[in-house]
């Protein structure tokens, strides 16, 4: 049931990110392609999760998109939008927690994009995105 559980919530976390993914390439749609494929996106971390629970492995705190593609859940060409973006996934974000990051996208400038687990998306300069790491406890990547 609890797996039952996080799977339900990292798939609601993914849709979540996914709508951030589409806002931030929206933004920089003249300079990047538009990332148009939410689905495979939720399908990769739910297969990635998959896998692990099948090797008795735990997830780990965060997974990147550039993981995703080295183990064969993404093509780069899918991610394409997101090309020098870096982008942090906190698949065990809780969902009792709202202000927990669930996705966030840093720029090369060192800007980030953040959603929250209250759907909220917030833009942080590099250093009130260490701030926010460090006050809610999440590790970084």
């Amino acid at each position: 049931m609890k797996a039952r559980r996080l799977l339900v919530f990292m798939a609601s976390a993914i849709v979540l990110a996914a709508g951030m993914g589409v806002a931030v390439t929206s933004y920089w749609q003249r300079q990047q392609p538009v990332f148009k494929d939410a689905p495979k996106l939720i399908s990769a971390m739910q297969a990635f999760s998959q896998d692990l629970r099948k090797r008795g492995q735990a997830l780990p705190p965060t997974v990147s998109l550039r993981e995703l593609v080295s183990g064969g859940y993404l093509s780069a060409k899918e991610v394409g939008a997101f090309e020098g973006v870096e982008v942090t996934i906190w698949p065990t974000a809780a969902d009792s927690y709202p202000q927990e990051m669930l996705m966030c996208a840093r720029f090369p400038d060192g800007s980030v994009n953040a959603l929250l687990g209250d759907g909220s998306v917030q833009q942080l300069s590099p250093q009130k995105y260490a701030q926010y790491l460090k006050q809610s406890g999440q590790p970084d990547h």
